[in-house]
């Protein structure tokens, strides 16, 4: 079965205020005393990729572009940014990994269950990019080479070392854009190869049907193609023998319609019977989403997971309603759920069958009174169905205290 993951961006972007009051406060030795609003953005990426379903989530690339993120003259010396380009001024070295501190983040926070696949820019595009400004490099070939050893290979060391991540994700997409594939690019991924001890995702933007051959080449785990947008992909990934498996990207990052779990569903069952059954690593939007508004990219991932799942586990089955009988009811005593209106509180008794108060909460959190009433179940010997209920009054709850409607808890069915 495939799991689900992210290109990388995710539009979880701090307030420019925000940074601006972090860079200050920072500059001044304080930094510690705020929170930096990039971990916050990296937290709130996070909680969504999880809600979605997204089993195999990024930091979501909100500190930077796929470009300015790898060539950050503040880890990157040798290179100068002039408005929106980059230029090249002398023989570049990386001072410190751009991506680290944010991945460390991001495994201290993620439940460890989930894996973490990092993108990273490959050296190829980030060359293709840049401008050589002097002398420093006689083409964009050293240049690529040079960005390889010195940039994207001590990053890909760096995060593996970490224990942080489970993929390495490699972005090229320059590659598809161009009209010819130099024949040094090959001899770059040849050389992460040498030191990769992860499993390394190369993702090609565009239409990659002219080379996808040249990608089958990489001694990668697997290739991630837009589907969405160029599904004659499908003949060209059929028609060819290769070990790797396959990203399907099956949403569409460009667009702000959440497409309908049928219409997904449809595309990842043709790349299943097209592609064949194991051959499916990843489901996956077409490309980052950094473009889309958030409540959109969540929608499209949580279409996604849907999606993903109705193909592969078939379609959910309908509930059935259950009254409880007296055999069921909790042998030592019931809830009653009461609304405290003047200090906006949920308050919860559990009465013996001779009305006697056993144990009670308040609180203005739903949540945290069925936690506490969860670390006293056993002892209280409360059931498992009966704290089941009492989830979906406490929910009511506290929508009737959001709300300002009255409530009243349903006990007679």
């Amino acid at each position: 079965m495939p799991k689900t993951t992210t290109i990388g961006s995710y539009p979880t972007f701090p307030k420019p205020e925000d940074i601006e009051y972090y860079l200050t406060i920072s500059s001044h030795g304080l930094g510690e005393e705020v929170v930096d609003p990039y971990q916050w953005s990296i937290d709130e990426a996070l909680e969504d990729f999880t809600s979605a379903g997204v089993e195999v989530p990024s930091t979501g690339q909100s500190r930077g572009d796929l470009y300015s993120l790898f060539l950050d003259p503040k880890v990157v010396k040798g290179v100068r940014w002039n408005g929106a380009e980059v230029f090249v001024e002398e023989k570049i070295s990386r001072v410190a990994s751009n991506r680290l501190a944010d991945v460390l983040h991001a495994r201290s926070v993620l439940p460890s269950h989930y894996e973490i696949k990092e993108p990273i820019t490959d050296a190829y595009t980030l060359a293709r990019f840049a401008k050589i400004s002097t002398g420093s490099y006689r083409d964009t070939r050293e240049l690529a080479q040079d960005i390889n050893r010195k940039v994207v290979i001590p990053e890909i060391e760096d995060l593996q070392n970490s224990g942080a991540v489970s993929w390495i994700q490699l972005d090229s997409p320059a590659l598809a854009a161009d009209s010819f594939t130099p024949d040094y690019f090959l001899g770059l991924y040849e050389e992460i190869a040498s030191v990769a001890k992860l499993p390394v995702v190369i993702h090609a933007c565009g239409d990659a049907s002219r080379i996808f051959p040249v990608l089958t080449k990489t001694k990668v785990h697997t290739i991630s193609l837009d589907f969405y947008h160029y599904p004659r992909l499908f003949d060209e990934a059929s028609r060819h023998n290769y070990d790797q498996l396959i990203g399907l990207g099956c949403t569409d990052s460009q667009n702000l319609r959440v497409e309908s779990t049928e219409e997904t569903g449809k595309m990842i069952e043709f790349g299943r019977a097209k592609l064949g059954e194991d051959r499916i690593q990843f489901v996956h939007p077409h490309c980052g989403q950094r473009n889309l508004n958030r409540e959109v990219a969540y929608g499209k991932n949580v279409t996604m997971t849907l999606a993903r799942d109705d193909v592969y586990f078939g379609r959910p089955e309908e509930a059935s309603p259950s009254k409880l009988a007296s055999k069921d009811y909790d042998p030592h005593g019931y809830f009653l759920v009461s609304i405290l209106r003047d200090s906006k509180e949920i308050l919860v008794t559990y009465y013996s069958y001779k009305h006697m108060p056993i144990k009670r909460f308040r609180s203005r959190s739903a949540e945290r009174i069925f936690q506490s009433l969860n670390e006293e179940a056993d002892r209280l010997g409360i059931g498992r169905r009966h704290l089941a209920y009492l989830t979906l009054e406490l929910g009511r709850a506290e929508a009737s205290l959001q709300s300002g409607y009255s409530y009243r808890q349903k006990v007679i069915e």
